[in-house]
């Protein structure tokens, strides 16, 4: 009974790995495969046996009647596609470690067939310098998680980089923080949270955060909607949040589109260009004018406006003439 347990768990391993639509194992190469591989010599009988207990237990398999050459696992948790657009997602995303992003790559690859995996083996990490030191991204998001359901506050170190391009740490108190979510920006995850005994929300970059414990100390009464706030933050800048009208050449209405969703009112001009109507944070929306600054007009609130034209009056570069 142990063996013909052990033969029906090799047989799905083996038809997990060297398996697929492509790649159909006759009845001889699966008894081959199972012996050179876990040195078991099963019968036909055997192998048949072990693959009707793997369909009762809900293993999508065809068999060699329906296929006509022989027997592969169909149904799998990640189809090829699916897993070469997560390892791409974890070869870019900079917040996972380098050494963490070969394992959840690793962890990938395994839901797919050998062959499969060759279509996605040769993703690389393009910028290994962008990629987090902090290797404990993960272990930060359960602590907040835990945090979160049992509504208790948190305490941590924050680091940010030094001119030597180390992590360094912010201030030697730790921040003490009421955690009530956390939201993926800009390409990273960060926390929404109040500092204890304020009312401005904040945001803190998970993988800056170090030596994170949960206290026994109840979050401080505040009914905020974290997705709500990010959703009108820009470059994770939080704040009042401002109804912001610009002027825009059409040549970048993509962009705003990207940057702001497409619940915004638009509007054509005389002049050709598109009057654009949002509610961002005033922070956030003054940088991101600025980057777009020859294509991009802040209109209202005013108090915006005077202060982008302020930066451009006082700026380096005008400063030199």
């Amino acid at each position: 009974m142990l063996t013909e347990r052990a033969i029906t768990i090799c047989l799905l391993e083996v038809l997990r790995e060297y398996s697929d639509f492509n790649h159909i194992l006759s009845m001889s190469e699966i008894i081959g495969k199972i012996k050179n591989i876990y040195g078991l010599t099963p019968d036909r009988r055997t192998v048949y046996s072990a693959l009707d207990t793997l369909v009762e237990l809900g293993y999508d398999i065809s068999f060699y009647k329906e296929n006509g050459k022989g027997y592969y696992l169909r149904d799998r948790l990640l189809e090829p596609s699916e897993a070469h657009l997560l390892s791409d997602a974890v070869c870019t995303f900079p917040f996972i470690s380098e050494k963490q992003t070969a394992q959840l790559m690793k962890k990938i690859h395994s839901l797919v067939s050998t062959y499969e995996r060759k279509q996605i083996k040769n993703l690389n990490v393009i910028r290994a310098d962008q990629k987090t030191a902090n290797k404990n991204v993960f272990y930060n998001i359960e602590i907040l998680d835990e945090a979160i359901e049992r509504k208790r506050k948190v305490t941590f170190d924050y680091y940010d980089y030094g001119t030597d391009k180390q992590l360094h740490k912010r201030r030697e108190k730790k921040y003490k923080v009421n955690p009530y979510g956390m939201v993926y920006a800009n390409e990273h995850y960060y926390l929404v949270c109040i500092m204890s005994r304020q009312q401005n929300v904040s945001m803190y970059r998970i993988d800056r955060i170090q030596n994170i414990e949960i206290t026994d100390i109840a979050l401080d009464e505040n009914n905020i909607d974290p997705h709500s706030i990010v959703r009108n933050a820009v470059y994770a800048y939080t704040g009042e949040v401002v109804d912001v009208e610009m002027l825009i050449e059409p040549k970048v209405l993509s962009d705003v589109i990207d940057r702001f969703g497409a619940n915004l009112i638009l509007s054509e001009t005389d002049d050709g260009r598109i009057k654009v109507r949002i509610k961002a944070t005033a922070m956030g929306m003054k940088y991101w004018a600025l980057q777009y600054l020859a294509s991009v007009e802040v209109v209202e609130p005013k108090e915006l406006r005077d202060e982008i034209t302020g930066m451009l009056k006082d700026n380096w570069y005008c400063k030199e003439g």
